[in-house]
């Protein structure tokens, strides 16, 4: 499977967007042409396809136009791109930025949910990247130390989310914050998984029949009688 290597990120993704140069480097050179942004969207893009252990130091760099010069100049070690890629893969991924790149966030919580969890059925980046991520985190501390981090700031923003829906009367606000919580981010990360592993047709519900349970799931959430 190849992986456009600006599908992780907004930057890349305008027409017309003017190369400038980007904030000082790690080592407090001026990134003159987006170099740094480059080689981190081209890890990204290199641990997508292939997991963090088989990624390659020089087909980073080749992806992004450089030097492998280059990306030591940054980061001393493999590890240390990768982990700086996979921080900004997560950044992009966590609740409260996908609701907003989707223009959601205006909408009443239940509906956020609703259309989160219909659109969990499509394919996309966050798919690859968790299965990649689960994946190296068995024999990776560093990627572990990731994913753990991430799993938490994902908790913590839907469970803000779910607060909200009790303060706006649409959730029961008897519920448990971290139970609802759990469900939903079990859903997300578990459909993601199951999917990726290859599902037989007839065990996948059209969008209709899903949207429909996600939708009866939220509606449990809701106070009694409403």
């Amino acid at each position: 499977m190849r992986c456009s290597d600006s599908v992780l990120f907004r930057a890349s993704s305008h027409p017309g967007d003017v190369d400038m140069p980007d904030r000082d480097d790690s080592r407090g050179r001026r990134d003159v042409g987006g170099t740094t942004r480059r080689l981190l969207e081209a890890a990204a893009a290199e641990f997508v396809e292939h997991g963090y252990d088989k990624a390659v130091v020089s087909d980073i760099a080749r992806r992004a136009g450089v030097t492998t010069g280059a990306v030591y100049a940054r980061w001393p070690h493999k590890s240390d791109v990768m982990v700086a890629a996979l921080d900004r893969i997560f950044e992009e991924i966590l609740p409260e930025q996908r609701i907003k790149d989707f223009g959601l966030d205006a909408l009443p919580v239940d509906d956020i949910f609703v259309l989160w969890g219909a659109y969990l059925l499509s394919s996309d980046a966050t798919q690859d990247v968790l299965v990649q991520v689960f994946g190296s985190a068995r024999n990776n501390a560093a990627v572990q130390e990731r994913l753990q981090r991430f799993l938490g700031d994902q908790a913590d923003q839907l469970g803000h989310l779910v607060e909200r829906g009790k303060e706006e009367g649409i959730f029961d606000p008897a519920l448990s914050t971290a139970a609802v919580t759990l469900v939903i981010q079990s859903i997300g990360i578990g459909t993601h998984l199951l999917l990726s592993a290859g599902r037989d047709d007839r065990q996948i519900p059209s969008e209709r029949e899903w949207a429909e349970e996600i939708a009866r799931l939220v509606d449990g959430l809701k106070p009694q009688g409403q």
